[in-house]
């Protein structure tokens, strides 16, 4: 069984922005690059800065409110099985659902948003949130693929 224990316990590279949605490029092209050198395919790369670019815009509009001057860090580690990135912040703690999305329901009901942390979930292998000490913490895993 894959854990998070087998990263390290301190991060491998880390970077803290402000909350300004101009940086989003900036984040989602250094996720990709870190994940590429670390010998994941670039299709894999791909979606898990998309992964990034969806936490990332989560914590900038729904815990910050759009207040450009917050800041988020974004810690990357690095283990021969993956990578394990975390998002520290200290905004309004996500509301996340269990629930499975229904899209035919969301289109019904003309409701946008909830996709976001569902599009996590499907490309990243592991997506958890929890709030320490007043400090948000989203943690998400990518496994290597082991043939």
């Amino acid at each position: 069984m894959k854990n998070s224990s087998r990263f390290p316990p301190k991060p491998d590279f880390s970077i803290t922005i402000l909350s300004q949605t101009q940086l989003l490029k900036m984040v989602v092209e250094l996720t990709r690059h870190i994940a590429t050198l670390f010998q994941f395919a670039v299709a894999e790369a791909q979606k898990i800065s998309l992964a990034i670019d969806e936490a990332v815009t989560n914590v900038i509009k729904h815990s910050y409110g759009n207040q450009g001057d917050r800041p988020l860090t974004i810690e990357y580690y690095l283990a021969p099985e993956g990578m394990q990135i975390r998002i520290l912040y200290r905004g309004l703690p996500p509301e996340i659902s269990e629930e499975e999305v229904n899209l035919g329901r969301m289109i019904k009901k003309k409701r946008k948003g909830g996709l976001g942390v569902k599009l996590m979930k499907t490309i990243m292998d592991s997506v958890t949130y929890r709030t320490v000490d007043g400090e948000n913490i989203c943690e998400m895993i990518k496994w290597r693929k082991t043939n």
